[in-house]
């Protein structure tokens, strides 16, 4: 059987097939009240008809939805690990914590730069933008609310971090799949989107601390000094240094490795509480 020719979609089919997908999605979602899952099933026929029309097999379609399932499926474990991050991070008492010595530490006049940096560092060390705004931005929202700036200034420093991190980070779900799929190597791929990434981080970075200067002086200090009492007075927040495993009554920590010990972020009730079901084990 001879072999159908294949060539390359017009710029008319290509757009014929685009549209006739968001007319679906947006039919879908916004008319119909229907999960875009459907119109994500029924965009697939469409583009098994185009590819037929232009010469491929459904083998050929087959094979290629395969091997495109394939290169995306670490960006999806990624995404299962990092709800699992976030989940533990907060029943473990780490937002807490981080909000707590955030409010103590961290001056209104930098607060927002001090939010892109920790944010970008978060990202840059975890390979997932989502897991640093689940985790280190949920914890900068709080201490913003805290200082008093407000939100969409506050979520605006956290994304940006988040985002330079991921775009740069070797982990990074997007780069990796980004690279895999054109053939590039991770290190280049960085390399490339380097010089346009760190001009944008520092000129953002120049304009959160000019706006963060602004706030400074509107800080309500005795709100601050409210949040932290209410803090003290509903966890026992420490930070210590120990060689052995954790205490039987510690509500949560976040080990950081040391030769020989541990550093620990430690979240837990008073003592008052124990048996109260907040998590105590022992009152020895």
């Amino acid at each position: 059987m001879q072999r159908r020719s294949v060539r390359l979609p017009s710029l008319f089919q290509v757009f014929a097939a685009l549209g006739s997908f968001l007319l679906l999605a947006f039919s879908f979602t916004a008319k119909l009240d229907l999960p875009i899952q459907l119109a994500l099933y029924i965009g697939w026929f469409i583009v098994i008809g185009l590819g037929i029309r232009l010469g491929h097999t459904y083998k050929d379609l087959e094979q290629a939805a395969t091997h495109g399932i394939a290169n995306g499926l670490g960006a999806v474990l990624i995404l299962l690990a990092v709800g699992a991050l976030v989940g533990t991070w907060i029943a473990g008492g780490i937002v807490p914590t981080i909000i707590y010595y955030g409010l103590k530490a961290i001056h209104p006049s930098i607060f927002l730069a001090a939010t892109m940096i920790i944010c970008s560092l978060t990202a840059l060390a975890t390979g997932t933008s989502w897991g640093a705004a689940g985790t280190a931005g949920i914890a900068m929202m709080g201490i913003g609310q805290g200082l008093g700036v407000p939100a969409p200034i506050t979520a605006g420093a956290v994304l940006s971090g988040c985002y330079f991190g991921d775009k740069l980070s070797p982990l990074s779900d997007s780069v990796i799949l980004a690279s895999s799929m054109s053939g590039v190597e991770i290190v280049e791929h960085i390399k490339g989107m380097l010089p346009i990434a760190l001009i944008s981080y520092i000129i953002t970075g120049i304009l959160f601390t000019a706006v963060g200067l602004h706030y400074a002086g509107n800080v309500d200090m005795a709100q601050v000094n409210d949040v932290i009492l209410a803090m003290e007075n509903q966890f026992v927040i420490s930070i210590e240094l120990c060689a052995c495993g954790d205490r039987a009554y510690s509500f949560g920590y976040a080990p950081a490795f040391i030769p020989g010990y541990f550093l620990r972020l430690s979240t837990r009730y008073p003592m008052g509480d124990c048996g109260s079901g907040h998590g105590a084990i022992s009152c020895d």
